[in-house]
């Protein structure tokens, strides 16, 4: 059993050992795509889903939560955060996110949080961790943890044997997904995301080395260039994907590379109320950028490129972009052409496909993981009511409650 902190949770809130837990008079939205269902019961045992059906009787000494009709959801998917301390994590799971990629890391403290949600020392979602970004320049906290490369404090990776032999070690540290830099940063002034980083061989060489150990790469790209390598390379989601052109998406989708935009980063970045982008370089860049990423957006959706949703943020409580949170990528997605119900899809069975955990999670559907929320209203009608589910389920635990706040209120 994990351990829940920083939210007082009553005893009743985790089913005993070996308890069903039962959610009847449910609305389901599956997180396939599919209209919802209501009237359903969802039997849940061992973590699992065994059943989606009809209401039936509950088996003695169940737990029974009577839903009343309210929205049964997948757990949230966030494919692109920055998660890294176990207060971020906390914060994640409250919001509604179960699984989560972290595509950057430092000084491997992402994946020590990864690691204590695991053991069960920690509440959070599942974590899965690229510990580090691996590109041409690899940076001071990738070096102090990996001394071994502390070369390259003084000249650029480059080469596919030098990009395989970065890739090998971090595999070997035991990371669960590969992130490579096809193009430089937005978010620093003295980048270019217009510029290339690596290229298609070195990429190649680091989507081959994964491959060995039944790993996905992500690419950081925003230039063409750098995409239609990236793409060619054989990466499994391009991460951003502002200039791409017509023949990368044409690839993209010949490949079935997903498309993990994360717009609403976007927002808080271009924003000049908030103090995100206090560089005034980085705000006219966003600005530049917001609506080229739109139109890239709306012509993948049009192509039926599979597009993830994701906060590229920390979940922090810091600045605007680690407020950030996957339900405002949720928003964006329908404001640039996605229905809500595939927008909802890119949050859950699109971001556990793209993680290549989707015969695990990211759906409703029977011996599925039990990672669930429940929403008061309906997010179709209203996105805003993805902000705070009432509950949140994870591995079949309830984790978070709100819809029993009081433990002496009843049941």
């Amino acid at each position: 059993m994990k351990v829940v902190i920083g939210m007082v949770i009553s005893a009743l809130a985790c089913p005993a050992l070996g308890q069903d837990l039962v959610l009847q008079n449910a609305t389901v939205i599956d997180g396939t795509g599919a209209p919802p269902s209501d009237g359903v019961t969802v039997v849940i045992r061992g973590g699992r889903i065994a059943s989606v059906g009809a209401a039936e009787a509950p088996a003695a000494g169940a737990r029974t939560i009577d839903l009343g009709g309210r929205f049964l959801l997948p757990g949230l998917i966030d494919a692109h955060t920055h998660i890294l301390d176990p207060a971020s994590a906390l914060r994640a799971l409250q919001s509604g996110v179960t699984s989560a990629r972290v595509l950057g890391d430092e000084y491997l403290q992402a994946m020590g949080t990864r690691d204590l949600i695991r053991s069960g020392h920690l509440e959070g979602p599942e974590l899965l961790c690229s510990g580090g970004h691996v590109r041409p320049r690899l940076g001071t906290p990738f070096m102090v943890t990996f001394p071994q490369f502390g070369r390259y404090l003084r000249e650029k990776l480059s080469g596919a044997e030098n990009v395989s032999a970065v890739v090998r070690a971090l595999l070997e540290r035991g990371v669960d997904v590969i992130k490579v830099g096809a193009s430089e940063r937005a978010g620093l002034a003295a980048t270019d995301p217009r510029r290339q980083e690596l290229n298609e061989e070195e990429i190649r060489a680091a989507v081959r080395e994964a491959a060995r150990e039944g790993k996905f790469v992500a690419a950081h790209a925003h230039d063409e260039a750098g995409a239609e390598a990236a793409v060619r390379g054989g990466v499994r989601s391009i991460e951003h994907g502002t200039y791409l052109n017509d023949r990368t998406l044409a690839l993209m989708k010949e490949q079935g590379t997903f498309l993990v935009p994360t717009l609403a980063i976007m927002s808080p970045m271009a924003d000049p109320q908030t103090d995100a982008a206090s560089d005034i370089s980085l705000r006219i860049r966003t600005w530049h950028m917001q609506p080229a990423l739109r139109a890239v957006v709306r012509k993948a959706h049009g192509m039926g490129i599979p597009i993830a949703a994701a906060t590229d943020g920390g979940y922090g409580d810091g600045d605007d972009t680690a407020r950030v949170r996957v339900q405002h990528d949720v928003e964006q997605l329908v404001e640039v052409g996605l229905t809500p119900l595939e927008a909802l899809s890119a949050a859950t069975s699109n971001g556990a496909r793209v993680l290549g955990i989707e015969e695990r999670t990211g759906t409703i559907a029977v011996d599925r993981e039990a990672d669930l929320i429940v929403l008061d209203r309906n997010p179709l009608q209203d996105l805003r009511a993805l902000f705070e589910p009432l509950l949140v389920v994870t591995d079949g635990r309830v984790v978070f409650d709100r819809l029993y706040p009081n433990p002496y209120a009843g049941r």
